[in-house]
């Protein structure tokens, strides 16, 4: 089969568009979702010691707003990076991942930050997802 060349901006242009409140969350909640899985990865059957923090500021002013996702889990290191890097992958299928939420962020957000440190010989850095809304 020929290698087929992907079009992220026309992917993201034909997502479906949130037509309630609670669906134009749903970039913020694959999100939270991935913290959960990292938190998953890292910390097996005591995911209670993991921890996710959602920080939103400048409410009040919709040109500022800012939404802050960061988690203690396994963080991205080149086998998560890779699947990150990949459009619609299935590296999360057996956890009911779809391989999109990122493309949600692409359409909802006009700025999207994300840093991330993974498992060394010594420690575990956080991963952090900083968004601002368009």
């Amino acid at each position: 089969m020929p290698a087929l060349t992907p079009n992220i901006e026309n992917r993201v242009r034909k997502l479906p568009k949130p037509s309630n409140a609670t669906q134009s969350l749903q970039p913020l909640f694959e999100a939270v979702s991935n913290a959960m899985f990292a938190i998953e990865d890292e910390f097996d059957d005591r995911v209670s010691e993991g921890r996710i923090d959602i920080s939103v500021s400048h409410l009040s002013d919709p040109a500022k707003i800012t939404i802050e996702v960061a988690d203690d889990g396994i963080g991205l290191d080149q086998e998560r990076y890779g699947a990150f890097c990949t459009i619609d992958t299935d590296f999360k299928r057996s956890k009911g991942g779809k391989g999109v939420g990122r493309l949600f962020w692409l359409d909802a957000f006009d700025g999207i930050t994300i840093e991330s440190g993974y498992r060394d010989a010594t420690e575990v850095q956080a991963a952090v997802v900083r968004v601002r809304p368009q």
